[in-house]
């Protein structure tokens, strides 16, 4: 198997966790909804706004509160873009959103890039499985 097989094959195996968990483990139907509906938004937010401006519109609506489906969407992305093994982060503290500020030009475009390749297969997996919103 290719670098680039594997890499897909990895970012797969976590969007499928991410979007299964939502599925079989949370009850509530609403935040199902909620969470696909901001899932299918977000690589359209981050094109037209950046990564920077979209992962601190997560961190405003979550609030640190895990009951919130921004909350949970925004601990994918990083959970995932923390344990990618091609991105280098400059600094070890802190959280996603400061170390993609501190990042510069061109590892910024790489996580980006990432980012945006990991929500492909979120999409696709969301859209699979959760439910949707009526209307």
């Amino acid at each position: 198997m290719s670098h680039i097989e594997n890499l897909e094959h990895e970012r797969a195996k976590e969007a499928w966790s991410c979007i299964d968990y939502v599925n079989n483990e949370i009850e509530d139907k609403k935040f199902k909804k909620d969470y696909r509906s901001i899932i299918m938004k977000l690589p359209t937010l981050i094109i037209a706004n950046g990564l920077g401006q979209t992962l601190a519109f997560l961190k405003a609506k979550g609030k640190r509160d895990n009951r919130k489906p921004e909350e949970k969407a925004y601990r994918d992305i990083e959970s995932y873009l923390f344990s990618n093994k091609n991105i280098h982060w400059p600094v070890a503290q802190g959280e996603l959103i400061e170390k993609v500020i501190m990042l510069p030009g061109d590892r910024f475009r790489q996580v980006t890039t990432e980012t945006l390749s990991f929500l492909s297969w979120m999409k696709r997996f969301a859209d699979a499985v959760l439910p949707k919103e009526e209307g």
